[in-house]
């Protein structure tokens, strides 16, 4: 038995516990006082930090030069992207216990896939 075959499935799993414990804990914060739109600028600015450096040594090859119409992509891509999608996930788990909402939030590909059908894509 090799358990290199069984590497992926392990990170799978670690992944899908660290979502839970996620959630948990934001249903706590939450509950204590947090304000949802305040979490999700943390949430940004460490992620920034955390990712930013990696983003700009491996992929310093591969960008585009900074134009108007690319950093208003990058703008409305963000917006309508990331930022509506956690903003309302945790609007919305404020509603909900944490294992409904780590439920819907694998319903997403479903949608996605219903809402490009249904746009001819």
């Amino acid at each position: 038995m090799n358990m290199k075959a069984y590497i992926p499935y392990m990170a799978i799993i670690f992944n899908q516990f660290a979502f839970a414990g996620s959630n948990i804990l934001m249903k706590i914060a939450l509950e204590r006082g947090l304000n949802q739109l305040v979490f999700v600028v943390y949430r940004h600015v460490i992620a920034m930090f955390l990712l930013g450096p990696f983003a700009y040594v491996l992929e310093r090859k591969q960008r585009p030069k900074p134009s108007f119409a690319v950093m208003a992509k990058i703008f409305v891509l963000a917006l309508l992207g990331a930022t509506i999608h956690i903003n309302v996930y945790y609007i919305g788990m404020d509603y909900v216990s944490p294992t409904v909402a780590t439920a819907l939030g694998n319903v997403v590909p479903s949608f996605t896939f219903l809402l490009a059908f249904l746009l001819g894509y």
